[in-house]
Protein backbone atom coordinates (compact mmCIF):
# COMPACT_ATOMS: atom_id res chain seq x y z
CA UNK A 1 0.00 0.00 0.00
CA UNK A 2 1.02 3.54 -0.76
CA UNK A 3 1.29 6.10 2.17
CA UNK A 4 0.49 9.79 0.78
CA UNK A 5 3.45 12.01 2.28
CA UNK A 6 2.10 14.44 5.17
CA UNK A 7 3.71 17.61 4.11
CA UNK A 8 2.08 17.06 0.15
CA UNK A 9 -1.66 16.56 1.72
CA UNK A 10 -1.73 18.83 4.81
CA UNK A 11 0.55 21.02 6.02
CA UNK A 12 1.27 22.59 2.65
CA UNK A 13 -2.57 23.47 1.89
CA UNK A 14 -3.60 27.10 2.75
CA UNK A 15 -6.94 29.01 2.66
CA UNK A 16 -7.61 31.00 -0.37
CA UNK A 17 -11.10 33.29 -0.86
CA UNK A 18 -10.46 32.90 -4.26
CA UNK A 19 -10.83 29.27 -4.46
CA UNK A 20 -13.83 26.45 -4.30
CA UNK A 21 -13.50 24.85 -1.06
CA UNK A 22 -11.47 27.49 0.60
CA UNK A 23 -7.96 26.09 0.21
CA UNK A 24 -5.58 26.12 -3.16
CA UNK A 25 -1.81 24.30 -3.37
CA UNK A 26 0.93 26.50 -1.97
CA UNK A 27 4.82 26.13 -2.01
CA UNK A 28 6.64 25.14 1.15
CA UNK A 29 7.32 28.28 3.27
CA UNK A 30 10.86 30.10 2.68
CA UNK A 31 13.08 31.05 5.89
CA UNK A 32 13.23 34.53 4.67
CA UNK A 33 9.38 34.58 5.03
CA UNK A 34 9.50 32.96 8.40
CA UNK A 35 11.71 36.31 9.38
CA UNK A 36 8.92 38.50 7.64
CA UNK A 37 6.25 36.94 9.33
CA UNK A 38 8.21 37.09 12.65
CA UNK A 39 8.62 40.81 12.33
CA UNK A 40 4.98 41.45 11.02
CA UNK A 41 3.96 39.89 14.09
CA UNK A 42 6.27 41.21 16.97
CA UNK A 43 5.02 44.60 15.87
CA UNK A 44 1.34 43.49 15.91
CA UNK A 45 2.13 42.16 19.30
CA UNK A 46 3.32 46.00 20.21
CA UNK A 47 0.23 47.74 18.98
CA UNK A 48 -1.46 45.17 21.36
CA UNK A 49 0.46 46.30 24.64
CA UNK A 50 0.92 49.83 23.58
CA UNK A 51 -2.48 51.07 22.10
CA UNK A 52 -2.02 54.21 19.46
CA UNK A 53 -2.19 57.82 21.28
CA UNK A 54 -5.41 59.47 21.41
CA UNK A 55 -5.88 61.79 18.22
CA UNK A 56 -7.84 64.99 19.28
CA UNK A 57 -10.11 66.95 16.66
CA UNK A 58 -9.07 69.93 14.11
CA UNK A 59 -11.59 71.73 16.81
CA UNK A 60 -9.63 70.65 20.32
CA UNK A 61 -6.71 71.74 18.60
CA UNK A 62 -7.74 74.90 18.30
CA UNK A 63 -9.26 75.28 21.57
CA UNK A 64 -5.91 74.40 22.67
CA UNK A 65 -4.27 77.11 20.84
CA UNK A 66 -6.48 79.69 22.19
CA UNK A 67 -5.75 78.97 25.43
CA UNK A 68 -1.75 78.99 24.78
CA UNK A 69 -2.39 82.85 23.33
CA UNK A 70 -4.33 83.67 26.37
CA UNK A 71 -1.96 82.37 29.10
CA UNK A 72 1.34 82.98 27.11
CA UNK A 73 2.23 78.86 28.34
CA UNK A 74 2.13 75.87 25.44
CA UNK A 75 -1.15 73.87 26.13
CA UNK A 76 -1.29 70.06 24.81
CA UNK A 77 -4.43 69.67 23.23
CA UNK A 78 -4.97 66.24 24.73
CA UNK A 79 -5.10 68.18 28.52
CA UNK A 80 -8.68 69.07 26.72
CA UNK A 81 -9.65 65.91 25.87
CA UNK A 82 -13.09 65.94 28.23
CA UNK A 83 -14.26 69.06 25.51
CA UNK A 84 -16.65 67.23 22.76
CA UNK A 85 -16.62 68.61 19.03
CA UNK A 86 -19.80 69.11 17.15
CA UNK A 87 -19.85 65.28 15.84
CA UNK A 88 -19.20 63.72 19.55
CA UNK A 89 -21.73 66.24 20.70
CA UNK A 90 -24.83 65.07 18.11
CA UNK A 91 -23.70 61.50 19.14
CA UNK A 92 -24.22 61.73 22.95
CA UNK A 93 -27.99 63.60 22.83
CA UNK A 94 -28.87 61.28 20.90
CA UNK A 95 -28.30 58.71 23.71
CA UNK A 96 -29.43 61.58 26.54
CA UNK A 97 -33.23 60.34 27.99
CA UNK A 98 -34.98 63.07 29.21
CA UNK A 99 -35.29 62.15 32.95
CA UNK A 100 -31.44 62.84 32.52
CA UNK A 101 -31.51 66.34 32.43
CA UNK A 102 -34.45 66.87 35.43
CA UNK A 103 -32.40 69.23 38.05
CA UNK A 104 -33.91 68.00 41.15
CA UNK A 105 -32.55 66.70 44.06
CA UNK A 106 -33.84 63.48 43.71
CA UNK A 107 -32.67 62.83 40.73
CA UNK A 108 -29.54 64.44 41.29
CA UNK A 109 -29.75 62.11 44.58
CA UNK A 110 -30.46 58.93 42.44
CA UNK A 111 -27.89 59.98 39.90
CA UNK A 112 -30.15 60.01 36.73
CA UNK A 113 -29.16 63.55 36.06
CA UNK A 114 -26.78 63.17 33.97
CA UNK A 115 -26.73 65.76 31.42
CA UNK A 116 -27.39 69.98 31.38
CA UNK A 117 -26.77 72.18 28.04
CA UNK A 118 -27.90 75.71 29.73
CA UNK A 119 -26.40 77.28 32.93
CA UNK A 120 -25.29 81.10 33.54
CA UNK A 121 -22.22 82.33 35.72
CA UNK A 122 -20.97 85.48 37.54
CA UNK A 123 -19.38 86.92 34.39
CA UNK A 124 -23.21 87.77 33.43
CA UNK A 125 -26.62 87.30 35.60
CA UNK A 126 -25.47 83.95 37.28
CA UNK A 127 -24.31 83.95 40.99
CA UNK A 128 -21.30 81.29 40.97
CA UNK A 129 -17.68 81.21 39.68
CA UNK A 130 -16.16 79.36 37.27
CA UNK A 131 -14.15 77.80 39.49
CA UNK A 132 -16.91 76.43 41.85
CA UNK A 133 -19.46 75.38 38.95
CA UNK A 134 -16.35 73.24 37.74
CA UNK A 135 -15.53 72.03 41.11
CA UNK A 136 -19.19 70.77 42.24
CA UNK A 137 -19.20 69.17 38.35
CA UNK A 138 -15.80 67.41 38.35
CA UNK A 139 -17.11 65.75 42.13
CA UNK A 140 -20.66 64.77 41.09
CA UNK A 141 -18.99 63.49 37.72
CA UNK A 142 -16.69 60.68 39.57
CA UNK A 143 -19.60 59.67 41.96
CA UNK A 144 -21.95 59.22 38.60
CA UNK A 145 -19.28 57.40 36.67
CA UNK A 146 -18.31 55.23 39.85
CA UNK A 147 -22.26 54.20 40.35
CA UNK A 148 -23.33 54.23 36.07
CA UNK A 149 -20.67 54.19 34.11
CA UNK A 150 -21.50 58.10 32.53
CA UNK A 151 -20.08 60.69 32.27
CA UNK A 152 -21.97 63.82 32.83
CA UNK A 153 -22.47 66.50 30.08
CA UNK A 154 -22.37 69.94 30.03
CA UNK A 155 -21.89 73.25 28.60
CA UNK A 156 -21.69 76.68 30.16
CA UNK A 157 -23.76 79.14 28.12
CA UNK A 158 -23.70 82.72 28.88
CA UNK A 159 -25.64 85.77 27.54
CA UNK A 160 -23.71 87.32 24.95
CA UNK A 161 -20.48 86.07 26.93
CA UNK A 162 -18.04 84.03 26.35
CA UNK A 163 -15.51 85.13 29.14
CA UNK A 164 -16.94 81.97 31.35
CA UNK A 165 -15.91 79.19 28.75
CA UNK A 166 -12.67 81.17 28.07
CA UNK A 167 -11.42 80.35 32.02
CA UNK A 168 -13.28 77.03 32.04
CA UNK A 169 -10.96 75.85 29.17
CA UNK A 170 -7.55 76.99 31.08
CA UNK A 171 -9.12 75.68 34.69
CA UNK A 172 -9.60 72.19 32.05
CA UNK A 173 -6.02 72.26 30.90
CA UNK A 174 -4.63 72.98 34.27
CA UNK A 175 -5.86 69.30 35.48
CA UNK A 176 -7.45 67.12 32.78
CA UNK A 177 -7.50 64.28 35.63
CA UNK A 178 -10.06 65.92 37.31
CA UNK A 179 -12.27 66.38 34.58
CA UNK A 180 -11.80 62.47 33.26
CA UNK A 181 -15.19 62.20 33.75
CA UNK A 182 -16.91 64.94 32.35
CA UNK A 183 -17.78 65.40 28.56
CA UNK A 184 -18.10 69.16 28.20
CA UNK A 185 -19.04 71.85 25.13
CA UNK A 186 -18.35 74.80 24.68
CA UNK A 187 -21.58 77.37 24.25
CA UNK A 188 -23.08 80.86 24.55
CA UNK A 189 -26.65 82.21 25.05
CA UNK A 190 -27.46 84.79 22.16
CA UNK A 191 -30.28 86.73 22.24
CA UNK A 192 -31.61 88.37 18.87
CA UNK A 193 -34.39 90.57 17.93
CA UNK A 194 -37.12 89.93 15.52
CA UNK A 195 -40.89 91.33 14.66
CA UNK A 196 -43.46 90.37 17.65
CA UNK A 197 -47.35 90.22 17.02
CA UNK A 198 -48.89 89.33 20.35
CA UNK A 199 -46.99 91.69 22.44
CA UNK A 200 -47.30 95.11 22.92
CA UNK A 201 -43.84 96.23 21.42
CA UNK A 202 -43.46 95.99 18.06
CA UNK A 203 -40.04 93.61 18.28
CA UNK A 204 -39.07 91.25 21.14
CA UNK A 205 -35.94 89.84 22.44
CA UNK A 206 -35.68 85.90 21.69
CA UNK A 207 -32.79 83.79 22.39
CA UNK A 208 -30.74 80.15 20.71
CA UNK A 209 -27.90 79.14 22.18
CA UNK A 210 -24.91 78.24 19.77
CA UNK A 211 -22.79 74.92 20.92
CA UNK A 212 -19.39 73.96 19.43
CA UNK A 213 -17.84 77.77 19.62
CA UNK A 214 -14.15 78.72 19.74
CA UNK A 215 -15.05 81.68 22.43
CA UNK A 216 -11.70 82.77 21.14
CA UNK A 217 -12.90 83.83 18.06
CA UNK A 218 -16.26 85.41 19.34
CA UNK A 219 -14.38 88.13 21.42
CA UNK A 220 -14.71 90.83 18.83
CA UNK A 221 -18.69 90.07 18.17
CA UNK A 222 -19.31 89.62 21.88
CA UNK A 223 -17.29 93.16 22.79
CA UNK A 224 -18.92 95.08 19.75
CA UNK A 225 -22.84 94.02 21.00
CA UNK A 226 -21.35 95.32 24.73
CA UNK A 227 -19.72 98.36 22.70
CA UNK A 228 -23.43 99.18 21.48
CA UNK A 229 -25.46 98.43 24.28
CA UNK A 230 -23.08 100.82 26.79
CA UNK A 231 -22.81 103.22 24.46
CA UNK A 232 -27.25 103.18 23.87
CA UNK A 233 -27.28 104.11 27.79
CA UNK A 234 -25.01 106.50 27.21
CA UNK A 235 -26.91 108.19 24.75
CA UNK A 236 -30.17 107.80 26.32
CA UNK A 237 -29.30 109.15 29.48
CA UNK A 238 -27.45 112.51 27.63
CA UNK A 239 -31.15 112.70 25.47
CA UNK A 240 -32.64 112.58 28.56
CA UNK A 241 -30.63 115.45 30.70
CA UNK A 242 -31.10 117.85 27.82
CA UNK A 243 -34.72 117.54 27.94
CA UNK A 244 -34.72 117.22 32.01
CA UNK A 245 -31.77 119.00 33.16
CA UNK A 246 -32.80 119.68 36.92
CA UNK A 247 -33.14 116.41 37.75
CA UNK A 248 -29.26 114.48 38.22
CA UNK A 249 -29.26 111.14 36.03
CA UNK A 250 -26.02 109.09 36.49
CA UNK A 251 -24.75 105.88 35.18
CA UNK A 252 -23.24 104.60 38.10
CA UNK A 253 -26.54 104.84 39.96
CA UNK A 254 -28.24 103.08 37.45
CA UNK A 255 -26.21 100.38 37.26
CA UNK A 256 -26.63 99.90 41.03
CA UNK A 257 -29.80 100.29 40.85
CA UNK A 258 -30.99 97.31 38.53
CA UNK A 259 -27.76 94.94 39.49
CA UNK A 260 -25.92 95.11 36.07
CA UNK A 261 -23.01 94.16 35.16
CA UNK A 262 -21.12 96.59 33.92
CA UNK A 263 -18.67 94.11 31.82
CA UNK A 264 -21.47 92.66 30.39
CA UNK A 265 -25.03 94.21 29.69
CA UNK A 266 -28.51 92.12 29.02
CA UNK A 267 -30.08 92.56 26.59
CA UNK A 268 -32.66 94.85 26.51
CA UNK A 269 -31.29 97.64 28.05
CA UNK A 270 -33.24 100.42 26.93
CA UNK A 271 -35.69 99.63 29.93
CA UNK A 272 -33.55 99.65 32.97
CA UNK A 273 -33.14 103.29 31.46
CA UNK A 274 -36.56 104.01 30.99
CA UNK A 275 -37.25 102.58 34.48
CA UNK A 276 -34.50 104.10 36.12
CA UNK A 277 -35.19 108.11 34.67
CA UNK A 278 -39.08 107.95 35.32
CA UNK A 279 -38.32 106.81 39.17
CA UNK A 280 -35.76 109.09 39.52
CA UNK A 281 -37.62 112.00 37.83
CA UNK A 282 -40.85 111.33 39.96
CA UNK A 283 -38.43 110.98 43.40
CA UNK A 284 -36.50 114.15 42.70
CA UNK A 285 -40.32 116.03 42.16
CA UNK A 286 -41.23 114.25 45.30
CA UNK A 287 -38.35 115.21 47.37
CA UNK A 288 -38.94 119.15 46.19
CA UNK A 289 -42.54 118.98 47.29
CA UNK A 290 -41.61 118.07 50.60
CA UNK A 291 -38.03 120.06 51.03
CA UNK A 292 -36.00 116.48 51.01
CA UNK A 293 -32.53 116.12 49.82
CA UNK A 294 -33.47 114.05 46.55
CA UNK A 295 -30.69 111.53 46.31
CA UNK A 296 -31.07 110.66 49.84
CA UNK A 297 -35.11 110.33 49.17
CA UNK A 298 -34.20 108.26 45.92
CA UNK A 299 -31.78 105.78 47.99
CA UNK A 300 -34.50 105.48 50.82
CA UNK A 301 -36.87 104.44 48.37
CA UNK A 302 -34.94 102.05 46.63
CA UNK A 303 -33.70 100.04 48.82
CA UNK A 304 -37.25 99.34 50.42
CA UNK A 305 -38.13 97.82 47.39
CA UNK A 306 -36.78 94.52 45.51
CA UNK A 307 -34.97 95.13 41.64
CA UNK A 308 -37.39 94.08 39.77
CA UNK A 309 -40.02 95.91 41.43
CA UNK A 310 -38.46 99.61 40.93
CA UNK A 311 -40.60 100.91 38.66
CA UNK A 312 -42.92 103.38 38.58
CA UNK A 313 -45.91 101.06 38.64
CA UNK A 314 -44.69 99.82 41.61
CA UNK A 315 -44.26 103.37 43.57
CA UNK A 316 -47.53 104.66 42.88
CA UNK A 317 -49.66 101.30 43.62
CA UNK A 318 -47.53 101.55 47.16
CA UNK A 319 -47.54 105.13 47.91
CA UNK A 320 -44.33 106.22 47.55
CA UNK A 321 -45.13 109.30 45.05
CA UNK A 322 -48.48 111.91 45.44
CA UNK A 323 -51.10 110.55 43.09
CA UNK A 324 -50.24 113.67 40.50
CA UNK A 325 -46.63 112.58 39.79
CA UNK A 326 -47.15 110.30 36.76
CA UNK A 327 -44.28 109.21 33.79
CA UNK A 328 -43.09 111.59 31.79
CA UNK A 329 -44.16 110.89 27.99
CA UNK A 330 -39.87 112.80 27.36
CA UNK A 331 -38.11 109.65 28.51
CA UNK A 332 -40.98 106.86 27.01
CA UNK A 333 -39.79 108.85 23.50
CA UNK A 334 -36.53 108.41 23.78
CA UNK A 335 -36.52 104.71 24.69
CA UNK A 336 -38.55 104.70 21.73
CA UNK A 337 -35.85 106.09 19.88
CA UNK A 338 -33.13 103.61 20.96
CA UNK A 339 -35.34 100.23 21.30
CA UNK A 340 -35.06 97.96 18.19
CA UNK A 341 -38.06 99.07 16.31
CA UNK A 342 -39.90 99.08 12.91
CA UNK A 343 -39.17 101.62 9.75
CA UNK A 344 -40.62 101.00 6.29
CA UNK A 345 -41.39 97.66 7.74
CA UNK A 346 -37.67 97.00 8.46
CA UNK A 347 -36.19 96.46 12.19
CA UNK A 348 -33.80 98.89 13.32
CA UNK A 349 -31.64 98.10 15.50
CA UNK A 350 -28.93 100.27 17.72
CA UNK A 351 -28.09 97.67 21.15
CA UNK A 352 -29.38 94.34 19.63
CA UNK A 353 -28.48 91.69 17.31
CA UNK A 354 -30.78 90.25 14.40
CA UNK A 355 -31.38 86.56 13.94
CA UNK A 356 -29.67 87.05 10.42
CA UNK A 357 -26.62 88.49 12.39
CA UNK A 358 -26.17 85.54 14.24
CA UNK A 359 -26.62 83.66 11.12
CA UNK A 360 -23.84 84.96 9.20
CA UNK A 361 -21.63 85.05 12.33
CA UNK A 362 -21.75 81.03 12.03
CA UNK A 363 -22.02 80.81 8.52
CA UNK A 364 -19.99 77.84 7.02
CA UNK A 365 -18.33 76.90 10.31
CA UNK A 366 -19.13 72.98 10.12
CA UNK A 367 -18.15 72.50 14.05
CA UNK A 368 -21.27 75.08 15.38
CA UNK A 369 -24.97 73.65 15.95
CA UNK A 370 -27.37 76.37 17.15
CA UNK A 371 -30.76 75.24 19.62
CA UNK A 372 -33.32 77.36 20.19
CA UNK A 373 -33.41 78.13 24.29
CA UNK A 374 -36.22 77.69 26.03
CA UNK A 375 -38.68 77.40 22.88
CA UNK A 376 -41.77 78.26 24.47
CA UNK A 377 -40.78 81.78 25.13
CA UNK A 378 -40.47 82.94 21.38
CA UNK A 379 -42.97 80.53 20.37
CA UNK A 380 -45.67 82.78 22.96
CA UNK A 381 -44.93 85.83 20.66
CA UNK A 382 -46.44 84.74 17.48
CA UNK A 383 -49.42 84.33 16.36
CA UNK A 384 -48.62 81.28 14.32
CA UNK A 385 -45.89 79.69 16.65
CA UNK A 386 -45.29 76.62 14.47
CA UNK A 387 -45.20 78.23 11.62
CA UNK A 388 -42.22 80.74 13.13
CA UNK A 389 -39.99 78.64 14.73
CA UNK A 390 -40.27 76.36 11.73
CA UNK A 391 -39.37 79.66 9.22
CA UNK A 392 -36.29 80.23 11.76
CA UNK A 393 -34.99 77.10 11.35
CA UNK A 394 -35.19 77.63 7.91
CA UNK A 395 -33.83 81.05 7.72
CA UNK A 396 -30.77 79.51 9.89
CA UNK A 397 -29.41 77.59 6.54
CA UNK A 398 -28.79 74.45 8.33
CA UNK A 399 -27.47 75.92 11.95
CA UNK A 400 -30.86 75.48 13.43
CA UNK A 401 -30.75 71.86 14.24
CA UNK A 402 -32.29 71.73 17.99
CA UNK A 403 -34.61 72.39 20.55
CA UNK A 404 -34.41 73.12 24.08
CA UNK A 405 -37.14 70.93 24.95
CA UNK A 406 -36.19 69.76 27.95
CA UNK A 407 -36.00 73.44 29.59
CA UNK A 408 -36.34 73.14 33.40
CA UNK A 409 -36.61 76.56 34.61
CA UNK A 410 -40.14 77.75 33.29
CA UNK A 411 -42.02 79.65 35.62
CA UNK A 412 -44.88 77.62 37.31
CA UNK A 413 -47.52 79.50 35.90
CA UNK A 414 -46.32 77.67 32.53
CA UNK A 415 -48.43 75.37 31.09
CA UNK A 416 -46.50 72.18 30.87
CA UNK A 417 -49.41 71.04 28.05
CA UNK A 418 -48.82 74.27 26.47
CA UNK A 419 -44.92 73.81 26.45
CA UNK A 420 -45.72 70.15 24.75
CA UNK A 421 -47.35 71.31 22.50
CA UNK A 422 -44.65 73.98 21.26
CA UNK A 423 -42.00 70.87 21.16
CA UNK A 424 -44.31 69.02 19.28
CA UNK A 425 -43.95 71.79 16.53
CA UNK A 426 -40.82 70.38 15.84
CA UNK A 427 -40.54 66.97 15.59
CA UNK A 428 -37.80 66.87 13.22
CA UNK A 429 -35.18 68.91 15.33
CA UNK A 430 -33.09 67.03 17.75
CA UNK A 431 -34.29 67.75 21.77
CA UNK A 432 -32.23 68.82 24.70
CA UNK A 433 -32.36 70.14 27.86
CA UNK A 434 -31.13 72.43 30.58
CA UNK A 435 -31.39 73.97 34.21
CA UNK A 436 -30.85 77.11 33.21
CA UNK A 437 -29.13 77.62 36.51
CA UNK A 438 -28.85 81.23 38.20
CA UNK A 439 -27.86 80.44 41.12
CA UNK A 440 -24.62 80.39 43.43
CA UNK A 441 -24.55 76.91 43.93
CA UNK A 442 -25.24 74.00 41.16
CA UNK A 443 -24.63 70.65 42.53
CA UNK A 444 -24.71 72.11 45.93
Amino acid sequence: MKVLQVSNSVVNKSYSPNSKGGCTKKALVSPSAIMVGGIISAIAVHKIARPAQKVCSEYVKSLAAGVSEMTGKKVNPLSLSCVMDKDEFIHQILKIKKFNYNYTSQNIKNFGFQADFHMHTIYTDGKISVKKLLDEISEYSNKLFSRTGQKFNFSITDHDSVKAVKEALVIISENPEKFKNVRFIPGIEMSFSHKSQTTSNPCEISEVLAYGINPFKLDKYCDALQTKRSNTIDNMLADIRRSIPLTNFDKNELIKTYNLNPDCLMMNSHWPVEHYAQTKHAITIQASRHGKDPAVLYNEIMSKIDVKNRNMWYLKNNNFLDNDINETSIISNVRKKYEPHIENDKIVLQNESSFDNIIDLFKGNDNVILSFAHPYFTAMKFYNPKKALNSFIHRSEGLLQISEAYHQAYPKDVSPDRVNEVNSYMKHVLKIGGSDNHKNIYIG
